[in-house]
């Protein structure tokens, strides 16, 4: 695959190609702490007596690595991309000084090559059937010394042509706590045609392999709550699997680093509208724009602080991604022409600082080219002056062409959480819907319906403003 990769400074909006693997520390503070502890197992491999892969002094004495799917499936002629992390014992992310090498133990079922994100591998379906796609990672430290890692591995089922399959998304690859600190992880269901099936799964599972996580799951929500008290750095994997639609049981795993109290942990959080992301779909001529910002764990926004280089790094040929470095909004494009069948890849996005080692990042699974997706051709945002109101509408597209509004077979319906705002759907066109300003102020609206033979959920959320 082609490489993409776009990099963005707070300092100005240019952005330019990169080509080269990035790396960088983990998501907490260097400050204050000198951890020797080691990493924890799991769905993780650890190996030991490396040099400091990481940007702190202290060397690092084991790493972890962890796979993002440890079971997933793909249909022949189809891929999807897998992406394994690695990470010091002191909570260092050394992803990018560490190599790949991926393998499949049935080519004629599955074949695995290096992906163009750091630490990822794309799997393509050949033939019908069960292949162990394994992956050897090997961390370059200082001194050039290297430490090769236990091997970990992944089940992956490949099924018929066309068949519908499903993927886990995670927002984080990896993710730094602090003691004390209790924070919801979103694990969503994603089916080939881009729809979210969360609440179709079944038998939603989270567990922790070490005591410095304790996680409580109530369907596809982890709570995590960090335990750690003393100064060396504490680790756990944090597992989540579920049951799909279609009986398979697909598992995805990141690494959780918990520093004590005092000591600040970040997290990079990607959202749309206020809600936080780990998914997106992108259709030819229909951009998606994202919000990226840094958040500590007192939930401060810090953002401003990272003003060093922000990396961005996709699977996907056909996918387009420009970063806004004073906004911190990234627009998403895709080149892949309508009627294409979908294809999912991995976006991620990493963010650094020039006075903070931290470098947290955070994932994307991205769908160009839905099989069903809504769409708005209005002006956004929508502004609704008071007293007035205004009447807006979506339609529907199948793989990027215009299929009107029939498919949704009736299924239409419109809501709003704002409250300065009525929100009624037309009668006689149930994709639009009139707007009815009560106070001035932003709001959202959201549509939905269910398309196509595919029975595909489908919605689009709007944002606006009453001005």
């Amino acid at each position: 695959m082609t490489t993409r990769r776009w990099i963005s400074w707070l300092a100005c909006a240019a952005t330019v190609a990169l080509m080269a693997a990035c790396g960088g520390g983990g998501g907490s503070s260097g400050g204050g702490t000198t951890p020797t502890g080691s990493a924890g197992n799991g769905n993780g491999g650890s190996g030991g007596n490396g040099g400091n892969g990481g940007n702190g002094a202290t060397a690092a004495k084991s790493y972890t690595v962890v796979m993002s799917q440890t079971s997933g499936q793909v249909s022949v002629g189809s891929s999807i991309s897998l992406t394994a992390s690695v990470v010091d014992n002191n909570g260092n992310d050394v992803t990018g000084n560490t190599s790949f090498v991926w393998t499949s133990s049935n080519s004629s079922v599955a074949a695995v090559g290096n992906g163009t994100v750091p630490g990822s591998g794309v799997v393509t379906g050949v033939g019908t059937g069960t292949a162990t796609i394994s992956l050897l990672a090997t961390v370059t430290g200082a001194s050039n010394a290297t430490t090769a890692l236990p091997q970990v591995s992944a089940v992956i089922t490949v099924v018929a042509p066309g068949t519908r399959t499903y993927s886990l998304a995670l927002p984080y690859p990896v993710l730094s706590m602090t003691d004390g600190q209790v924070l919801p992880v979103t694990a969503s269901l994603i089916d080939s045609d881009g729809a979210d099936r969360s609440t179709a799964g079944s038998g939603w599972n989270w567990s922790s392999s070490t005591a410095a996580v304790q996680v409580t799951g109530a369907v596809n929500v982890g709570m995590l709550r960090g335990v750690n008290a003393s100064d060396t750095v504490a680790q756990s994997v944090v597992s989540v699997s579920v049951t799909a639609p279609d009986n398979s049981v697909l598992t995805g795993a990141f690494l959780v680093s918990v520093v004590k109290t005092g000591v600040a942990s970040f997290r990079l959080v990607l959202s749309q509208n206020g809600a936080q992301i780990n998914a997106l779909n992108v259709l030819n001529g229909y951009p998606q724009v994202y919000a990226s910002k840094v958040v500590r764990n007192d939930e401060s926004d810090v953002t401003p602080d990272f003003n060093g280089l922000w990396t961005f790094t996709t699977t996907s040929p056909s996918l387009a991604v420009l970063p806004d470095g004073a906004t911190r909004l990234t627009t998403v494009s895709t080149s892949r022409p309508n009627g294409a069948s979908p294809l999912q890849s991995v976006l991620a996005e990493f963010a650094s600082s020039l006075s903070l080692t931290a470098t947290p990042r955070a994932n994307l699974l991205v769908t160009e080219q839905p099989t069903w997706a809504l769409v708005y051709n209005g002006p956004q945002p929508l502004v609704v002056p008071p007293g007035i109101g205004a009447t807006i509408a979506v339609h529907l597209l199948h793989r990027g062409i215009d299929e009107g509004i029939s498919p949704c077979f009736g299924s239409w319906a419109w809501s709003t959480a704002s409250s300065n705002i009525i929100l009624n759907q037309v009668v006689i066109a149930p994709n639009s819907a009139s707007i009815t300003p009560l106070a001035n102020g932003p709001f959202t609206v959201t549509a939905r319906c269910t398309a196509g033979p595919e029975a595909m959920p489908v919605s689009i959320t709007l944002a606006g403003v009453v001005q």
